[in-house]
């Protein structure tokens, strides 16, 4: 679950380490993600995990788009407009999609296959989503480190300024990124649903989520912010297991509220 949240965390992390951007909006793309998987496997027209890997680089491709054309103008906004303007826009993504799919609490049926490891039984869907996160951080990690665009990317995030002087194209490398961090929302989406329930509102709590965790590892640390998600998780399963679910809820929030009261600045200062 932990390598879950912190594969919706990452996407989430990386727009705004390289655009400056919060935003918000990157929960409504995850839920709509979600709405699609749910319905094109409902239908019988294909398995989840097939939706899913179509969903990347459709995902992929909306992100250079909406970079292109509105996530530009917002990145010259103020923090608090930015803020205010993506939330705006989570809103009008969540309630779009209780117009459309209605307010009914939508599942997948499960496999009913579930894996044993040292007596802790792990359900199969649960399992491949953690190891799909795992797989999409590592990948990313060599994005970064080992291509020219990755490398240019990760110089934009650390000095915007430097980079448009030593001639780095900044506006198409946030374009990429923003595709990037979309694509991440899609692999998230896809994962959760083979598991997890869906309605509207699940928009917004995995935008409080995305947003703690990634506060949590540091706002501009991409990997920070997926090891931030692994804790979360390990922290609900545990509360979960030893109390219940909504005292696992409270045991995360006092963890935050004392980790950043005396390390705000999260997991790690900088890196990308």
């Amino acid at each position: 679950m932990g390598c879950i949240y912190g594969t919706v965390a990452i996407g989430f992390s990386l727009i705004f380490g390289v655009a400056k951007i919060v935003n918000f909006a990157h929960a409504g793309f995850v839920m709509w993600v979600m709405y699609g998987v749910f319905y094109f496997s409902h239908l019988g027209w294909m398995s989840p995990y097939v939706t899913g890997l179509l969903s990347l680089p459709t995902f992929f491709i909306l992100g250079y788009v909406v970079q292109g054309s509105v996530m530009s103008k917002v990145s010259l906004m103020s923090e608090d407009m930015q803020i205010v303007y993506t939330f705006g826009l989570l809103l009008v993504l969540t309630y779009m999609a209780q117009f459309f799919f209605g307010p009914d609490v939508l599942y997948l049926p499960a496999s009913g296959i579930s894996f044993e490891f040292w007596e802790i039984i792990i359900q199969k869907e649960i399992l491949i989503a953690g190891i799909l996160g795992l797989v999409g951080a590592f990948c990313l990690h060599a994005f970064l480190s080992k291509t020219w665009i990755g490398k240019a990317i990760r110089a934009s995030a650390d000095n915007r300024r430097g980079a448009i002087l030593t001639g780095l194209k900044v506006q198409h490398l946030s374009r990429i990124t923003m595709g990037i961090s979309l694509a991440f929302a899609a692999l998230a989406g896809s994962m959760m649903m083979t598991f997890t329930t869906l309605y509207p509102l699940r928009s917004l709590e995995l935008a409080i989520l995305a947003f703690l965790i990634v506060v949590l590892g540091g706002l501009q640390n991409v990997f920070a912010a997926f090891l931030a998600g692994v804790v979360i998780g390990i922290l609900e399963a545990v509360g979960t297991l030893l109390f219940s679910p909504t005292m696992a809820q409270l045991i995360i929030y006092i963890f935050v509220f004392f980790l950043l009261l005396f390390r705000p600045q999260g997991f790690a200062r900088s890196g990308h």
